[in-house]
């Protein structure tokens, strides 16, 4: 035999080898997880988590679950292990969660000795030293971690040195769970008095369990409705080329300013001629994949053209006092004056401040150019759409003879 023939022999042999050894090693792992009375389900449908909506959760439009652990701990609490995932919503995120049953659906709450995860709403709060803290109502928290709860997070921190948990409806929810079964053993022991702890401290703001969706965290409105390809013609996007489709498209009523957002995506072809050394051609087509992210906010009037920042050209340019927001926000508009009383001071340090993506009024349309389809980039629109037009003087509105509605500011 050739030392060739030895070489690619060995290679077989040692992948032969390598793979015996991980289908020994899955058998043990997946003997041990059930020999605890735990199940195991390698590939889990999303559906199995649809009912936590928190961040990680609620986040993004891809989102996948896997290797789903489940069962009780000894002191009789149901919970799940699961590899979760998800992207186009703030940083993405892959990380191995456990997600214990609380008796008590309580509302949302975020607990961390480290960096507070993204896409997480409300400001934070000052509870316990070494902690920080996020929820909607201060009094809440400030309660459910008082006592039992703090001594028994204190005793799972030092365990694991460090915390990250929610409360996500009748989930407690803990990001970092290990694979190993014994070390999740103990993981999940150590994590049980917590969720105990909240159970009780919980019970007078218990609310309504969340019924499980495919929802976005903070947007109750929003849809997913996947796609919708003839609005594509409705707002008047760029039609060149073949192929026009839309996909992961978002529809909410946004307090009023109905908004879709979507990926737009279509191909070109052109075609090229190569010569080689003797002069002989060939022609061939070649096809281009172009794609756009789109958002778009219908109001219930109709402004004159007004660019901030966008793009589409037309109109004038206009500056202002600030130098800053000048050279941060390219303005342009089909009438002057309208810029000068929208855009004053006071709307121009909220721009600063907020730093949205460029966007052009034209009509009864908004229409924001963010540089990816995210969904956290949506809200964060969907919101400066509110306080950009809530922020235009009354004057303005009465010269255009308009009433305008109610604006979330």
């Amino acid at each position: 035999m050739s030392n060739a023939s030895w070489i690619v022999l060995a290679v077989v042999v040692a992948v032969i080898g390598v793979a015996t050894f991980l289908i020994i090693r899955r058998v043990r792992y997946v003997r041990d997880l059930r020999s605890r009375g735990w199940a195991f389900d390698s590939s889990p449908e999303l559906e199995s988590v649809l009912d936590h909506q928190a961040p990680p959760f609620g986040l993004g439009f891809t989102r996948k679950v896997d290797e789903m652990v489940s069962g009780t701990t000894t002191s009789g609490q149901s919970f799940r292990v699961f590899e979760y995932s998800c992207s186009g919503g703030g940083s993405d995120f892959d990380r191995r969660l456990a997600s214990l049953q609380l008796p008590v659906a309580l509302p949302d709450l975020f607990v961390t000795t480290g960096k507070p995860r993204s896409g997480v709403r409300g400001s934070e709060l000052s509870v316990e030293p070494g902690l920080t803290v996020r929820a909607a109502d201060p009094a809440y928290a400030r309660a459910v971690l008082a006592g039992e709860t703090a001594a028994s997070l204190s005793a799972f921190g030092e365990s694991l040195h460090g915390v990250d948990v929610s409360v996500d409806g009748s989930n407690l929810v803990s990001v970092g769970a290990p694979k190993d079964p014994d070390d999740l053993h103990g993981y999940l022991e150590a994590l049980a008095p917590v969720a105990a702890a909240l159970g009780r401290a919980g019970q007078p703001y218990a609310i309504s369990p969340h019924a499980p969706r495919f929802g976005f965290y903070g947007r109750p409105d929003w849809v997913l409705v996947g796609r919708d390809d003839h609005l594509i013609d409705r707002y008047g996007l760029a039609t060149e080329g073949r192929n026009h489709r839309t996909e992961q498209l978002v529809h909410g009523e946004n307090d009023g300013l109905p908004l879709d957002a979507f990926v737009h995506r279509w191909e070109t072809v052109r075609t090229e001629v190569d010569t080689d050394s003797e002069g002989h051609t060939e022609t061939r087509e070649v096809t281009e994949y172009h794609s756009e992210a789109v958002l778009l906010i219908l109001m219930p009037f109709s402004l004159p053209m007004l660019s901030v920042g966008g793009s589409l050209g037309g109109g004038q340019k206009v500056r202002f006092e600030s130098a800053a927001f000048n050279d941060a926000f390219r303005v342009r508009t089909d009438d002057p004056r309208f810029a000068s009383d929208v855009i004053h001071p006071r709307q121009m340090e909220y721009l600063m401040a907020a730093r949205p993506p460029g966007f052009r009024i034209d009509g009864p349309l908004m229409r924001f150019f963010p540089s990816k389809h995210d969904s956290l980039l949506i809200g964060e629109c969907a919101d400066v759409a509110h306080g950009f037009l809530g922020r235009i003087p009354s004057f303005a509105w009465k010269d255009l003879a308009i009433r305008p509605p109610a604006f979330r500011i």
